[in-house]
């Protein structure tokens, strides 16, 4: 299992040869590029996601799984997340 984000498929995206579908994130809708799946996954399977990118299927209990392993990494599970909540480059909290 790789490190991503998990996310549920709620629909194919027409218009992008079946390269892109519509994945709900903890509440947030977005747009995945599926493309380096070998098999497409449908609406209601898991996928987990780097970069914008579906790098794996998954199940229930791998999304968990992942969600786990964020929080331990210090990501806290949250619906949404406001854009000023994020450090700002050369800001205080960056390296």
């Amino acid at each position: 299992m790789c490190l991503g984000i998990p996310g549920q498929v709620v629909q194919m995206v027409d218009g992008y040869g079946d390269q892109l579908a519509l994945v709900d994130v903890e509440g947030a809708q977005r747009k995945v590029n599926i493309g380096m799946l070998e098999v497409a996954p449908g609406p209601g399977q898991w996928v987990l996601i780097h970069m914008g990118f579906a790098v794996e299927a998954t199940d229930a209990a791998g999304a968990e799984t992942a969600l786990s392993g964020l929080e331990m990494m210090g990501r806290p599970r949250e619906t949404s997340r406001p854009p000023s909540a994020a450090p700002a480059a050369g800001g205080p909290d960056s390296p």
